[in-house]
């Protein structure tokens, strides 16, 4: 999953008392996003960690899940394209990724699944084409009754402004989330795809305009940038927006912008704010290294010949919050009557 990226940044976000609201008639006010910085309470279950198909690495994940755990992370995002699971219609590779979904949930992780990846036979022949309603369905379908147990939140594509994700418009994204929403919404929450850094606002409320908030449970958005501060702003003018709890799924720094010990910092910094914005945040992305993932944005170096890992000043800074977190929560049910 090699992503494009226009700019670079980071969230953080926090589990809370939000509970999911409907879309209203009203006109949304400053008023609104005060009450949501003033409502919010972290705790370490907003952590979560980018991983994508790195549970199906046999001859890695024993390295890497422990060292996952260790720096508090509670969820993981993964990704497995449905063109990998069902390359021919009706029959299904997964075996695998059922037994490794099975081995986080063993280790106490929750499962964010991404459904995305058009297969062939479904559309154009084109990852990010748009599938024709009846196999996509079946494809939820097949999800909700095989994963179900397995699945904490379904995330219903990914980036949906940019074609490399997303080959049709607003409304055929609400369209394929709607659908989506109906199946698996029985199963666990359905969060919205979320637009990338290079978004525009017209395009987040075309998402809006099109009915995104009818059909899922949370809003979503990857608000890239450099400086914490810029990551702020973008979250703010989101939830200016919307009307519903908040996930961040995807926002990390690469060490190609200033190197680790900025990327530790921009953590470090933007974490506590996002926290008290998001309901969640999702670390982009796990591990770097050369033969395993080109982009630089890793709480973890690997190395593909040697087989080491290495943690990075960003696992740490991750760490610590997550400590930070634990222990503030710790102390406020103590002090509870």
């Amino acid at each position: 999953m090699i992503k494009r990226r226009v700019a670079l940044g980071l969230l953080g976000g926090a589990i809370a008392g939000l509970s999911a609201q409907c879309r209203t008639s009203q006109p949304l006010v400053q008023k609104s996003l005060a009450q949501t910085v003033q409502s919010l309470s972290p705790t370490a279950e907003f952590l979560g960690l980018n991983v994508g198909t790195e549970l199906n690495w046999t001859n890695w994940r024993d390295k890497l899940l422990p060292l996952y755990q260790s720096a508090g992370i509670r969820w993981l995002r993964v990704w497995y394209n449905w063109a990998t699971l069902e390359s021919v219609r009706g029959r299904y590779d997964s075996e695998l990724t059922l037994e490794s979904l099975q081995l986080a949930k063993n280790m106490g992780f929750k499962i964010l699944f991404v459904v995305w990846g058009t297969p062939a036979f479904a559309g154009n022949g084109e990852l990010s084409a748009v599938p024709n309603a009846t196999d996509w369905v079946r494809y939820c379908n097949w999800l909700r009754s095989n994963m179900a147990g397995l699945v904490d939140a379904w995330e219903i594509g990914n980036e949906p402004n940019l074609d490399k994700y997303h080959q049709g418009t607003p409304a055929s994204y609400v369209q394929l989330l709607s659908s989506a929403n109906q199946v698996l919404r029985q199963s666990a929450p359905v969060i919205a795809a979320g637009p990338s850094g290079a978004s525009t606002e017209e395009y987040w409320q075309a998402l809006l305009d099109s009915g995104l908030e009818q059909h899922c449970d949370r809003v979503n958005i990857h608000p890239y940038r450099v400086r914490s501060d810029e990551v702020i702003e973008v979250v703010d003018r989101f939830l200016r927006r919307v009307n519903k709890p908040l996930w961040i799924t995807e926002l990390g720094r690469s060490t190609d912008d200033g190197g680790e010990r900025l990327k530790a910092e921009f953590l470090t910094n933007v974490m506590p704010r996002l926290s008290q914005r998001a309901e969640k945040v999702f670390w982009y992305r796990s591990i770097q290294g050369e033969g395993l993932h080109p982009m630089s944005y890793g709480l973890i170096e690997a190395d593909e010949d040697s087989g080491r890992v290495k943690t990075l000043p960003a696992y740490s800074a991750y760490n610590r919050y997550a400590q930070a977190l634990t222990t503030n929560a710790t102390q406020a049910n103590l002090s509870q009557p």
